[in-house]
């Protein structure tokens, strides 16, 4: 069972493939977490080298685009799972989001569709 089927059922909300997988990066220290894989209004998935374990909650900069419009969010999110994607070396992680903003939920919602 991969991490998209196993986690579906707790999805409340429409997720969006991202198919340019923008890198999600820590606010504070700029480092790489991983790439964006699917985002909804309450939630993300990512792909990265490290497993981010469960309850670890991380501040992030997500860049995003909107038609020709190049955006950044900021979030709170916490992690909910991780999972080793096949015994690549790559980690499915899925977040909560925790912490936005008025002006970038109004954002995360055009384009998620909502």
């Amino acid at each position: 069972m991969t991490a998209n089927t196993e986690h579906a059922d707790q999805r409340r909300k429409r997720r969006i493939t991202i198919a340019e997988h923008p890198q999600i990066l820590d606010t504070h220290s700029g480092e790489v977490l991983g790439e964006l894989v699917n985002l909804s209004t309450e939630g993300l998935m990512m792909a990265g080298t490290h497993c981010i374990q469960p309850h670890t909650v991380r501040q992030m900069r997500i860049p995003l685009s909107q038609g020709e419009r190049h955006l950044e969010i900021r979030i709170g999110a916490e992690s909910l799972w991780c999972e080793d994607a096949n015994d690549s070396g790559i980690h499915w992680t899925g977040f909560q989001i925790i912490d936005i903003s008025p002006q970038d939920q109004l954002i995360l919602d055009a384009i998620v569709g909502t």
